[in-house]
């Protein structure tokens, strides 16, 4: 075998590399037109990723070595039932939905299992790449929003959307979890042991500050009320770890004491971000009409279109979220054991309720692969049943609780990015009562959660003492006690 084949055999064989290829190529897919290339690549992908789960468990049984992976496992095989119990319905995308959530738990969340791996130097490469390209994407979007620059062109609209920012992305709420997730990925990078411990050079601080000026101002213009909760929640988590995390032992004066400040400090949080928003979105509004008024004469300047103002178009708290709350409710109550499978959700929808599931007009032809309830915990509800929720709560819990565990007890993680990555996961559980995440779409705002579970499963793995590998007896098998 040449050179050239052996290199090619490790490149297809490294999950470090695709698992940068992928989260990547999800990024680009939510990029104005560059969508276009990146789909068709989106499902070779999606298909290498399929081969790397099913050889790393043939060859090394990766899934009996993962944390929690009995749940895991358990859940896919739950899945699996759904499928065939409704084989007849749409079952080639029902199972590409399957290969998806076995490429997220035994590729992405597995990685603890890669020894050998520097995780840190695979997470850094990605934050790197993230801070470049949003802070680019960010900069040029502002541009031709200030230049007035906004068209429709092979069904895309572009720099503004029904009145809200939305860049060189394809939708304004994918702006806003990009720019949260570069803003995430800037904090981890001043952590001085996430830096020496990657092996990487540092990011230039001109390039960390311009990513957070430019993301930061790209949020509060596209109004997107999820993004926004998933950066307070951010922030309100990582000043509950600096209130807790950074001692082991309090008194109960200092419990109260830390507990009001952390109420206040929330309150401050959520007050001063809303309040930055109505400040940056009516100053850019301003902008736009003094500079039409500047280089539109008097009566075209009159006569030209409302002026965006960047906020949402309906009005309604909730923008539609308790209807479709409401049809997830129904349909579960109809499929309540094993679910309907996430490929059934338009199909389905279109024959419980009038005009099908909200939203779903909107879709088009992608709505079997994209129609969701904005809520990752009901989605899964639906799609996998009470059977699969509960087995996915199980593995959620015992994750979360181990996490915190550490990240509570532990009083040198104050230079590392284990608090950031903690942050954000709990962040974003809150951020998936009101959004489109946890696990069934093929998309950024998902993957990247897995990505960072991982990489948070990595730290706990490879950081804490060792202790002896306990086993217990399963039908006569031997396996590790932490696969459960």
């Amino acid at each position: 075998m040449g050179y050239g084949m052996i290199k090619l055999k490790k490149a297809l064989l490294s999950k470090s590399l695709f698992r940068q290829c992928y989260i990547l190529c999800l990024f680009a897919c939510n990029v104005s037109y560059l969508h276009f290339v990146a789909y068709p690549v989106l499902v070779l992908l999606v298909l290498w990723g399929a081969f790397l789960a099913v050889y790393y468990e043939i060859t090394r049984r990766s899934a009996l070595r993962t944390r929690y992976g009995f749940w895991l496992m358990a859940f896919l095989a739950s899945s699996a039932v759904t499928l065939l119990l409704h084989v007849l319905d749409n079952a080639w995308l029902n199972f590409a939905f399957l290969l998806h959530i076995a490429i997220c738990f035994f590729v992405f969340y597995s990685v603890h299992t890669e020894k050998q791996l520097n995780f840190r130097h695979e997470l850094f490469n990605v934050s790197r790449i993230l801070i470049y390209a949003t802070t680019a994407l960010g900069i040029v979007g502002l541009a031709l929003l200030v230049l007035g620059v906004d068209f429709e062109f092979l069904s895309v609209k572009f720099i503004i959307y029904e009145n809200r920012f939305t860049g060189l992305y394809i939708n304004p709420n994918q702006l806003g979890f990009s720019a949260v997730a570069a803003l995430f990925c800037c904090h981890m990078m001043v952590k001085k042991d996430f830096v020496s411990q990657s092996g990487c050079r540092r990011v230039s601080r001109i390039w960390i500050g311009a990513c957070v000026a430019v993301n930061s101002i790209s949020l509060l213009l596209c109004d997107s009320n999820g993004a926004l909760v998933l950066l307070i929640g951010y922030a309100f988590f990582f000043v509950l770890y600096k209130m807790f995390g950074t001692e082991s032992k309090f008194s109960a004066k200092q419990i109260i004491v830390k507990s009001l400040s952390c109420v206040l400090a929330g309150a401050v949080i959520v007050s001063s971000m809303f309040l930055l928003r109505t400040v940056c979105q009516l100053g850019f509004s301003q902008l736009i009409i003094t500079k039409q008024a500047i280089t539109l004469p008097g009566e075209a300047a009159e006569d030209s279109s409302e002026p965006v103002t960047f906020g949402h178009e309906n009005t309604n708290l909730d923008s539609g979220r308790f209807t479709l709350w409401t049809q997830g409710k129904d349909m579960f109550l109809k499929h309540p054991l094993f679910g309907v499978g996430k490929g059934n959700i338009d199909a389905y929808g279109k024959k419980m309720f009038e005009d099908g599931v909200k939203f779903s007009k909107g879709y088009g032809d992608l709505a079997p692969y994209l129609v969701d309830f904005h809520n990752g915990y009901l989605t899964i509800l639906v799609c996998a049943g009470a059977v699969g929720f509960l087995l996915f709560a199980v593995f959620g819990v015992r994750f979360m609780a181990s996490t915190t565990r550490h990240v509570l007890r532990d009083e040198r993680l104050q230079e590392s990015e284990f608090p950031c990555m903690f942050s954000f996961l709990c962040a974003y559980l809150v951020y998936s009562m009101i959004e489109v995440t946890l696990l069934f779409n093929i998309m950024f705002t998902i993957v990247f959660f897995w990505m960072i579970l991982g990489y948070t499963s990595c730290y706990l793995t490879k950081n804490i003492p060792d202790h002896p590998v306990e086993h217990v007896k399963l039908f006569g098998l031997s396996l590790r006690k932490n696969l459960f």
